[in-house]
Order: structure tokens, then C-alpha cells, then sequence
């Protein structure tokens, strides 16, 4: 998935889809990323915003 837009749109996105869980096309993989951070940490290091973050490219436009 690739995600084009200005800084705001891109933070107002990620906001706007953390942990809506239902229908989420990463919600497996997020859910085993954060069961080994509990493995390995006692507590889940990555939020869903990071994990997206990381799962999706965004790509930056500017604003003019």
C-alpha cells in the first residue's frame, strides 16, 4: 500500500486508522508483532501507529 500526501494528511491518516482493527489488512501481522514485543520485552514496544508506520510507504507532497 502506498499512501501520497502532505505531512498533516499523512499524521491525520495514521491517527485517524490506529487500532480500527476491524477489516485492517495488517491486523494479523500487527497482532504477532505485538505478541513478540510482549515475548521479548514484557510489554508491547511498538503502538499500531508505529506499526503502519512501518507497513505502509508514505510518501510526502508538499503543501503549496
Amino acid at each position: 500500500m502506498k499512501v501520497i500526501g502532505t505531512v498533516k494528511e499523512i499524521e491525520w491518516l495514521k491517527e485517524a486508522i490506529q487500532n480500527s482493527c476491524d477489516q485492517c489488512p495488517y491486523m494479523e501481522s500487527c497482532s504477532e508483532s505485538a505478541k513478540q514485543d510482549n515475548r521479548l520485552y514484557g510489554k508491547v514496544q511498538h503502538t499500531c501507529k508505529d506499526f503502519l508506520g512501518e507497513a505502509i510507504e508514505f510518501i510526502i507532497e508538499s503543501d503549496a
